[in-house]
């Protein structure tokens, strides 16, 4: 998966010169949380709700409507975008961009094309991928088995639960010791007994069944 399959394209932007009231008004009416921010074609920076919120006067502040009106039409969103931004090209692979998210602690991406603008993903692309690709919402059950990490056990799993007509639907695997994992399938059926007594008769350890 590539983040071109998950990306909101051709995004809402901001130019640095908006004010802030303007910002604002742009992600009530798309129902959005960031923007990124364009100058001369090119991406200058991001501004998210929360850059907002930090910049709005507190519901304790002192100031009048008339002051905080006043604010609101001589805050800049170059005077609050964070600058340091990181990117993505839409031929990324997910699995980068996610560790790119999780490294810096970030939600948003900006994905370039050659410099230009062209989608953005957020943490959330990220989860609704991480959904599809483990068939959440497909139906199904979940199975956990504890094997030996050696070659050919996926294999000879996918044989045993092939010939007893169920589909893998998708598969995982977690290693928890030097020498064993987990392998996490979820398969296209939802006779919880038939899929345990598969298991035991093969000398499969099940560790969670659901």
């Amino acid at each position: 998966m590539f983040v071109r399959d998950y990306m909101t394209p051709s995004p809402v932007t901001a130019s640095p010169d908006d004010l802030l009231g303007e910002a604002l008004r742009l992600m009530k009416e798309h129902s959005i949380r960031r923007l990124p921010v364009i100058s001369k074609g090119k991406i200058a920076g991001l501004v998210t709700e929360q850059d907002l919120m930090k910049a709005s006067p507190s519901s304790a502040t002192s100031l009048s409507v008339w002051e905080i009106n006043y604010l609101f039409h001589k805050i800049k969103i170059k005077d609050i975008m964070t600058k340091e931004i990181f990117t993505v090209t839409p031929d990324t692979i997910l699995e980068k961009a996610a560790l790119i998210m999780q490294e810096k602690q970030i939600s948003t991406l900006p994905v370039l094309d050659k410099g230009r603008l062209v989608g953005i993903i957020t943490e959330s692309d990220i989860f609704k991928a991480f959904i599809d690709v483990l068939g959440i919402n497909h139906p199904s059950m979940r199975v956990t088995l504890q094997v030996e990490d050696q070659i050919g056990v996926l294999k000879n799993i996918s044989e045993l639960v092939g010939a007893a007509g169920i589909n893998i639907v998708s598969t995982v695997v977690q290693r928890f010791s030097d020498d064993r994992v987990y392998l996490i399938l979820r398969l296209g059926t939802a006779d919880v007994a038939a899929v345990t007594r598969l298991f035991d008769e093969a000398g499969i350890e099940v560790a969670h069944i659901c």
